[in-house]
């Protein structure tokens, strides 16, 4: 009986090997929107679009991602060192990706990098590259997109606002009087 289970066990194996479905590690695009609040909204070209241009690749252990080409520890989907959130910054009822990813490594002191990714009109997703930082969606508009102000390490962040084609700094606000070049 014993041996009857072993060559069924490695028959089983064979098969699944053979048919690809085992061992199978999830795509980085799946990794990536794994806790994404309403990641259903996002067909499959959508997902790998942003994925692509974040320069990021499915571990070694196939269930983390890492930046291409860094020796920077793995980021751990699920745990908060990747988070994707949608916005509608130009009022247009379509979202708007933010992709915050966690690593003292590659941000420094802040920690967090942000990418925003908007659909243009052509369907494609461009990348911007917010910097260092968390994000804050502001009541602020300029030619029909809020202003994005970065918060970091300091008392004194950057507000980021659309020029027409992507976003670029604008102005400081201080969380504390002094904080921002000695106003």
């Amino acid at each position: 009986m014993h041996i009857l289970n072993q060559r069924f066990t490695a028959g089983l194996v064979l098969m699944l090997l053979l048919s690809g479905k085992a061992l199978a590690t999830p795509a980085g695009h799946d990794l990536l929107f794994a806790n994404a609040k309403n990641a259903a909204t996002f067909n499959e070209t959508d997902r790998r679009a942003i994925y692509e241009q974040l320069g990021l690749k499915v571990g070694p252990d196939g269930k983390t991602l890492v930046f291409d080409g860094m020796e920077c520890p793995p980021l751990q989907p699920g745990s908060g060192d990747i988070q994707v959130q949608m916005e509608d910054l130009n009022s247009d009822q379509r979202p708007d990706i933010f992709v915050s990813l966690s690593s003292s490594c590659m941000y420094g002191m802040a920690g967090i990098g942000v990418s925003l990714f908007i659909k243009n009109d052509a369907g494609h997703w461009q990348a911007h590259n917010l910097g260092a930082g968390m994000y804050e969606v502001q009541t602020t508009r300029h030619q029909g997109y809020a202003d994005v102000m970065i918060g970091g390490p300091g008392f004194c962040h950057p507000v980021q606002r659309w020029d027409g084609t992507t976003y670029v700094f604008d102005r400081n606000v201080a969380e504390q009087p002094g904080s921002c070049d000695g106003q």
